[in-house]
């Protein structure tokens, strides 16, 4: 099945230590677990001269993605650059370039996928080189990082092949950049790549952030245990965290073209398509240096706890998992023994109870909306909602209410019915009674 990209956004008020994050599928893609590049011949090269080409011509990609895969892992900038189109002086150099800024990533494999079958329309881009030209209708590159990623990170991309003197080479990968075609990007496309390390952290940025980020190293290793805590150790207790240079860079690696003004740091990864069970892969936390140094120590430590909160659940998390349930239960870890008053924390929410205007429903995925005007008591009641179920029934049932509706197959509503039922042995309406109740007596 299809995957979808999801992008969390920690949103931090500046004037309130809060948080919220927000849902939002910005791609599809259909990643392979795969260490080789794969090409679809199509049918035997002797039915007609057509089909024989490019059957020649699937084989030469083949080699050429393989040449360049290998390039990357052993850092060979000629074999890299031999698969680069010569006569595109401004893209080799593009492509040294990002070469050189990815030399210090850790890479244990770099490897294509590449589907034969199917071509782009060619546009009048594609068509200005004056040569034979392919463009494929799906491509993916699949890295990983050594030790930390379990499975492969995909990035789709939308590359221009070419054929001068009986070779192919690549020539582009920004031909068909429109909405939905546009290729993904790292942070290697932005600048020079360093990197800091914690225990169980490895933090990639840029050569002006290094300070930021030895900082962001200790300070998400220092979350693990808080996060083990609660979800406990079955989890790979790792993660990758990019310091982009700036809050458009961070727009880029996350693909929101959206308002990321009051981000502090999003967490990344492609889960199954609603329904069906958590499938996920890849992962990635991003801080937002624009905002990152607004936020208190206590502010930040609460941001990456929340984070990597997501990163130890996305094993149990579908697409399908309620927002509420999802956002509720980071805030609940991240939140956990930091010493903020639940009137700081749920003040937007707190108005509303005060004014009689209490919700009659847990928040519906809607209101999670970046536009949503609801946002803050959304997340605010989400938490709220798992504080109830921890205070009432434990912590560990909060957990195994969160596994329970997060690897079920059944839709949303019915996932909850059940959890509900099975665990907390109460049925929906009398839990939104419960709730509602739990509003009015902590923030009244």
């Amino acid at each position: 099945m299809p995957r979808r990209y999801g992008v969390i956004l920690a949103i931090v008020p500046v004037l309130a230590v809060g948080l919220a994050d927000a849902v939002v599928a910005v791609r599809s893609a259909t990643p392979t677990r795969t260490h080789a590049v794969h090409a679809t011949p199509g049918p035997h090269p002797t039915v007609n001269a057509q089909v024989r080409s490019a059957a020649l011509r699937a084989l030469a990609v083949r080699d050429l993605l393989a040449r360049r895969g290998d390039a990357v892992l052993h850092h060979n900038l000629p074999e890299f650059l031999s698969t680069v189109d010569p006569a595109q002086p401004a893209f080799v150099k593009e492509q040294r370039r990002e070469f050189t800024n990815m030399a210090r990533v850790p890479f244990a494999a770099w490897s294509y996928d590449v589907n034969g079958d199917g071509s782009m329309p060619l546009n009048m881009q594609a068509l200005r080189y004056g040569v034979t030209v392919w463009a494929p209708q799906a491509f993916t590159l699949h890295y990983e990082i050594r030790g930390f990623d379990v499975q492969p990170t995909s990035l789709t991309q939308y590359p221009t092949f070419v054929q001068r003197g009986g070779h192919w080479y690549i020539a582009s990968f920004d031909d068909f950049n429109t909405p939905g075609q546009r290729s993904d990007v790292d942070i290697w496309d932005f600048g020079p790549v360093r990197v800091a390390r914690a225990p169980g952290v490895l933090v990639l940025g840029h050569p002006s952030s290094t300070s930021l980020m030895q900082t962001v190293a200790q300070q998400a290793s220092a979350a693990i245990p808080r996060v083990n805590a609660v979800w406990g150790r079955d989890w790979p207790r790792r993660v990758v965290v990019l310091v982009p240079s700036s809050q458009k860079e961070l727009a880029q690696l996350v693909d929101d073209s959206g308002d990321l003004s009051q981000i502090a740091a999003v967490a990344s990864a492609e889960v199954q398509d609603c329904p069906g069970p958590p499938d996920p892969v890849g992962g990635r936390v991003g801080i937002n240096p624009a905002n990152w140094n607004k936020l208190s120590t206590l502010g930040q430590r609460i941001v990456l706890t929340h984070e990597l909160t997501h990163v130890a659940t996305r094993s149990d998390t579908g697409s399908c998992t309620p927002t509420w349930l999802v956002e509720g239960f980071a805030d609940y870890v991240g939140y956990l023994d930091s010493g903020v008053p639940v009137s700081v924390i749920a003040q937007e929410l707190g108005h509303d109870v005060r004014a009689g205007r209490a919700p009659h429903a847990l928040p519906p995925d809607s209101q999670f909306a970046g536009s949503s005007p609801r946002l803050a008591q959304a997340y605010e009641g989400g938490w709220m909602a798992c504080r109830l179920i921890a205070s009432r029934w434990g912590a560990s049932t909060l957990v195994r209410f969160y596994r329970a509706v997060g690897t079920s197959a059944l839709t949303p509503s019915d996932a909850v019915a059940s959890a509900m039922t099975s665990l907390l042995h109460v049925t929906p309406s009398r839990f939104v009674a419960l709730w509602r109740a739990y509003l009015r007596a902590q923030l009244s």
